[in-house]
């Protein structure tokens, strides 16, 4: 039976680098623009937010390099 986990890994990987894309434009979008949106407070630029989806990019970019690099 042929192993699949590397496959796993792989596709698990290309999520988290979407994922950390995602995150990297969020943290852009609150780091520039003045908004409400997902946030209770007047229209302002919103640094937790923008400091929170930059720290899940990172976090998601090296869970990626870690799956990407087992079993190669």
């Amino acid at each position: 039976m042929p192993d699949t986990g590397h496959a796993r890994n792989r596709t698990l990987a290309a999520v988290l680098i979407a994922i950390a894309v995602i995150c990297l434009a969020l943290a852009i979008f609150y780091f520039t623009q003045k908004t409400t949106f997902l946030a209770g407070s007047p229209a302002k630029i919103q640094l937790k937010h923008g400091l929170l989806f930059a720290g899940l990019a990172v976090v998601s970019a090296i869970g990626a390099n870690i799956l990407w690099r087992r079993n190669s």
